[in-house]
């Protein structure tokens, strides 16, 4: 180009930072006097120059930052800011693809977990194992990465399959510690050319933004989960307080951990002699997993869950199909995430409770919230198992009184046991249930607890009692209420039945002359049971009457001695079945 005179100087930043180069050419040797000058001019212009650049490069940087914060400032959540960063790298770059891959601690990869542009669908989900692909080297180097031609490095991985000159950038995420989640990156593979500065500040601002934005949101999100978590646990723990029976138990914790977790599926399997055996689920379970589930049984070390079941110890997988232990039969199924904790109380293992995941991987570690639950449900398991053996034992004892006063009374053997059948039948008939059926069960093993207080001398006597002794006879009932009173437990209901139930429908019974419905119902139907026991029993006194006898003397007294609708009911049924034959 004729040139006989060349001068160039590095036009440097911040730090020595070199921005480019300032070059005078001139066509013509300069006389050695003017070099030195000529040089200070241009030096002086390149400082200037520099400055300028620089000054430059901040208004680019303070404006894509401005930009890219009120691009992210509509997201909710980190998928959106994910997503509307990937979606701006195409919009306001050359770039015509954008990747955001994020680092899994636990699978030591990175996955794209957003694309758009060219291949993006190809690109979204792919699992770069470490040393592959570009955006690793821009993790492990912690910086940003501009190559003009990507295509010259064998580390690229082009989704294509055929490598062509294409620029790339990288730039790595940071949460607001400084820790890197992974790499946002931005090339020209499907047309080629180069970024320009713009651009790289743009996704350099970006990144930095979309890290953050995700930090904050993710930060936010968790104490939002935390004080939902916390609430929902402390009403989970209230509810299981107020409850007694195992199934509710169950049933309440596991859709209280459906709720909170976030996982697809919440069961308890309980331990049987052939190992674990699913009892209760709850959630979105398939189809094929429920019936697959109901049939199978986990012995001590049989997959994830018979391991808890013999180890003792919680377990979470974070991508069940990675496991050594995972099952084939749940890969297939298609099992992406599991946790399980055992329940234990009264020194062994009852059960293990689980949550797992039919749609995604790597969900937040449910171990915390799993081992909470499986406390609070154990000890209301253990509360329950105790209520009831305490009820099983009082049950016992009242059953055993009532059969003591059965060999005192002289009544004929099985006398409580029948009456006691008979009086819940027609209570059943009637369409009472429980609490009132076990009211009216206690009321008549004790229907005659007054007559521990009452002489041998009358209480056996063979022949007709005095009117004294009669009355001392039929104090039986009020002696009988108040000494079930002191008992402490027995609901008014069963006391009344213990009172009242020699009262008679037309008010001639006894000790409150009571008439009608003034008469307590379970009272009135255990008269029924008790008055038709007796007439088909032999007494030293008396024969035993035949059935039909005895119905007839009901039927007679409807009205009178009984509630004619109870009586109604006892006969009706009595004839379509005979139940309540004896």
């Amino acid at each position: 180009m004729g040139v006989e005179a060349y001068l160039g100087i590095p036009l440097r930043g911040e730090g020595g930072r070199v921005l480019g180069i300032l070059v005078a050419m001139h066509d013509a040797p300069l006389p050695e006097e003017e070099s030195a000058l000529r040089r200070e001019i241009l030096l002086a212009y390149a400082q200037r120059a520099a400055l300028e650049l620089e000054q430059q490069e901040n208004r680019a940087r303070l404006e894509a930052t401005a930009r890219v914060h009120s691009l992210l400032r509509p997201a909710q959540n980190s998928q959106e800011v994910i997503q509307i960063a990937v979606e701006a790298v195409l919009r306001e770059t050359r770039a015509t693809t954008a990747l955001l891959s994020l680092y899994r601690e636990s699978g030591d990869y990175l996955e794209v977990v957003a694309a758009a542009g060219y291949l993006a669908e190809v690109a979204r989900g792919r699992r770069m194992e470490r040393g592959m692909g570009l955006s690793w080297r821009v993790f492990e180097e912690e910086r940003v990465l501009y190559l003009e031609d990507a295509s010259q490095t064998s580390q690229a991985i082009f989704f294509s399959g055929k490598p062509s000159r294409a620029a790339y950038l990288g730039v790595p995420l940071r949460d607001a510690q400084g820790r890197i989640l992974g790499v946002l990156s931005a090339d020209t593979a499907e047309q080629g050319g180069v970024l320009f500065p713009e651009d790289r500040h743009f996704l350099v601002a970006l990144a930095e933004a979309t890290g953050a934005a995700m930090a904050r949101l993710d930060a936010l999100h968790q104490a939002q989960m935390e004080a939902r978590r916390f609430q929902a646990l402390a009403e989970l723990s209230a509810r299981l307080e107020g409850l007694e029976a195992p199934k509710e138990i169950l049933e309440e914790a596991l859709e209280a951990l459906y709720r909170i977790s976030g996982f697809q599926v919440a069961c308890f399997h309980e331990v049987a002699p052939e190992g674990l055996r699913l009892l209760m689920v709850a959630g979105e379970p398939s189809e094929d997993w429920l019936q697959q589930a109901w049939q199978e049984a986990y012995p001590p070390g049989h997959g994830l869950r018979g391991q808890v079941l013999l180890t003792g110890e919680a377990l979470y997988v974070s991508h069940y199909p990675d496991h050594p232990r995972a099952l084939a039969a749940s890969v297939a199924m298609g099992l992406k995430c599991a946790a399980y904790t055992p329940v234990r109380f009264s020194e062994r293992t009852v059960g293990v409770l689980s949550l797992l995941d039919f749609r995604t991987a790597y969900l937040e570690n449910p171990l915390p919230l799993l081992n909470f639950a499986a406390r609070r449900l154990a000890n209301a398991l253990e509360k329950a198992e105790t209520l009831q053996q305490l009820r099983t034992t009082r049950e016992e004892a009242l059953k055993a009184l009532g059969l003591a006063l059965e060999y005192r009374d002289l009544e004929t053997a099985g006398h409580t046991e029948r009456v006691t059948r008979l009086a819940l039948e027609l209570a059943g008939e009637m369409g009472l249930s429980e609490p009132t059926l076990t009211h009216l069960r206690w009321g008549a093993y004790l229907h005659d607890l007054g007559k521990l207080a009452i002489p041998d001398g009358i209480l056996k006597k063979p022949g007709k009692l005095e009117p004294e002794e009669w009355e001392q006879m039929k104090a039986h009932t009020v002696l009988g209420e108040e000494m079930a009173r002191r008992m402490g437990f027995l609901p008014p209901a069963t006391l009344e039945v213990i009172r009242h139930h020699h009262e008679r429908w037309d008010g001639s019974g006894y000790p409150d002359g009571l008439a009608g419905e003034a008469i307590p119902l379970l009272a009135r139907i255990f008269a029924l049971a008790d008055v038709y026991d007796a007439l088909t029993s032999q007494r030293p006194y008396k024969r035993a009457w035949h059935p039909e006898e005895a119905l007839a003397e009901i039927a007679a007294q409807a009205g009178r001695h009984f509630d004619p609708m109870l009586c109604r009911i006892f006969l009706q049924r009595v004839g379509r079945g005979g139940v309540f034959e004896r």
